[in-house]
């Protein structure tokens, strides 16, 4: 007989450093689809949601549809927006919880509200409470974000919990259909499992946690080893942490799961946590001035394709706002030329679109959200183009696609040029995590001679491949990876830096 599986989705990475609010209307702009409505818009679109559909369609299973909601990293969320989700899903629960075999959810894993620190273990919780009122011993089973900042909540309510092992997060699709695989077998055996969580006292800056290098590289094929030895190890996830979040959480976990002896489990992620204290400094990159950047780059030989100046302080995937001038601001002051930059300002593209396209402008760009990411840059250029800013991924496997899918929505845009650079302004902070970003608008990245990139790790897998050289700059913004300018105060006892310098 065909199982029935109630599925729902909350996705929000929560920058709690950042003054502004993530409200309802943000979800509403990325993704707010209920019932049926979320099928229609999941099915194929290269989501996490739709991975775990496709399971859903191959195996018959009757899926119960909820709620989806997501919006992108960001300050806190209102608890207007929580309790949106939580009246749909638990209404569902309800109307349905004498017929549902299994529950599962496609979630982040760092979600920050205004009432609650941990919004993905507390959901977790009033699940396994609902479902123990009703005499209800079903599975549940959730995806998560690398970048999850774990609670033994969220490992304590759920059976299994499967997180995306690429950053950037190429498998996130790959994911979920792992994790309804998974929850399949469960369905199929009614087998126990033990699930173990292992917290640590480490926070990495994103800069540090690319998979391509250690120290993820390292546990990480370590864990998958392990999983290789001891068939009963259903899975071991090797989080990363989301270090922007002021929680008690924050920060480098493991968790495993495991048909099997739980003390065995135990021990390899215990093992594992040696294998990451044997990396732990590189997961602490060392970035450069934008002096000492533009010193290197005027000495490198001669050769094709851009500069890549990171922006790692401005990283638009990890909540900032996108409006970071302090690479911009002084390269236009250098006089530089064959600059291409992207600056989140809806302000300026009203401004743009009242002018018209071919007008000539003077106007500030940038640094209009907070004090922290530089000042406003005044420039004189020509509107070049506008657009509606939608777009599709050109990478459908991008690390974009994670958040939002393969149709990307930038809202009204603006490019303008003049004789040193060429500038895309949009309406709705969007992440470069494909190259559609910039060609969906007529800009040519690999024609230029500097880009300055909003991210930490999540650019790679488009911009590397175009690149003749990379530079990590330090910089203004709030998504710093010098940890130490950031002003904790639940992360007590825990490591911050490579010197071993520690909170309170």
């Amino acid at each position: 007989m065909a199982s029935t599986v109630l599925i729902a989705g909350l996705f929000h990475e929560t920058h709690t450093f950042l003054a502004q609010t993530t409200t309802l209307a943000e979800f509403r702009n990325g993704i707010l689809t209920e019932g049926e409505e979320m099928l229609r818009a999941a099915r194929g679109n290269g989501s996490p949601m739709d991975g775990a559909l496709s399971v859903a369609d191959e195996a018959g299973w009757t899926v119960v549809p909820s709620i989806q909601m997501a919006a992108m990293p960001s300050g806190i969320v209102e608890q207007a927006a929580v309790d949106r989700f939580d009246t749909r899903l638990f209404r569902d629960l309800a109307e349905n919880i004498d017929q549902i075999d299994a529950v599962m959810l496609i979630l982040h894993g760092a979600m920050v509200s205004e009432d609650c620190d941990d919004v993905e273990g507390a959901l977790l919780a009033r699940v396994s409470a609902k479902l123990a009122e009703a005499n209800r011993d079903i599975p549940v089973v959730a995806v998560l974000d690398l970048h999850a900042n774990v609670s033994l909540d969220m490992v304590k309510h759920s059976t299994v919990l499967d997180a995306y092992r690429e950053n950037p997060h190429s498998d996130a699709r790959e994911t979920a259909v792992r994790a309804a695989r998974t929850l399949e077998s469960l369905l199929a055996s009614h087998r126990p499992v033990h699930q173990l969580h292992r917290s640590t006292p480490y926070v990495l800056p994103p800069t540090g946690v690319g998979t391509g290098a250690n120290p993820m590289r390292a546990v990480l094929d370590r864990a998958r080893a392990i999983e290789a030895e001891v068939p009963e190890i259903i899975g071991i996830n090797v989080m990363a942490g989301y270090a922007y979040a002021d929680i008690r959480d924050c920060g480098f976990s493991l968790t495993a799961a495991t048909f099997g002896d739980p003390d065995r489990a135990a021990r390899y992620l215990e093992e594992l946590v040696g294998v990451l204290e044997a990396h732990l400094s590189e997961g602490y990159p060392v970035e450069v001035t934008v002096d000492v950047a533009l010193a290197r780059i005027d000495g490198l030989p001669p050769g094709n394709g851009p500069v890549l100046l990171i922006e790692a302080a401005d990283n638009i995937g990890g909540g900032s706002p996108g409006d970071a001038t302090d690479i911009l601001g002084p390269l236009l002051a250098m006089g530089r030329t064959g600059i291409v930059a992207a600056i989140n300002d809806p302000e300026a593209v009203v401004f743009c679109s009242e002018a018209g396209v071919g007008a000539q402008v003077t106007l500030q760009i940038g640094a209009k959200t907070d004090i922290f990411h530089g000042e406003p840059v005044q420039i004189s250029a020509t509107v070049r183009s506008l657009s509606d800013g939608v777009f599709d991924l050109e990478n459908p496997k991008s690390h974009l696609a994670s958040m939002r899918g393969t149709r990307i929505e930038m809202g009204p845009c603006a490019v303008i040029e003049n004789d040193q650079a060429l500038i895309l302004l949009t309406t709705y902070k969007t992440a470069p995590m494909d190259l559609g970003h910039l060609h969906s608008q007529g800009i040519r990245p690999e024609d230029a001679s500097y880009v300055i990139v909003k991210a930490a790790v999540s650019h790679k897998a488009a911009y590397d491949p175009i690149a003749r050289a990379s530079y990590n700059v330090d910089s203004a913004g709030l998504c710093t990876s010098n940890l130490s300018r950031l002003p904790y105060v639940k992360l007590r006892g825990k490591q911050i830096a490579p010197d071993g310098s520690k909170i309170g």
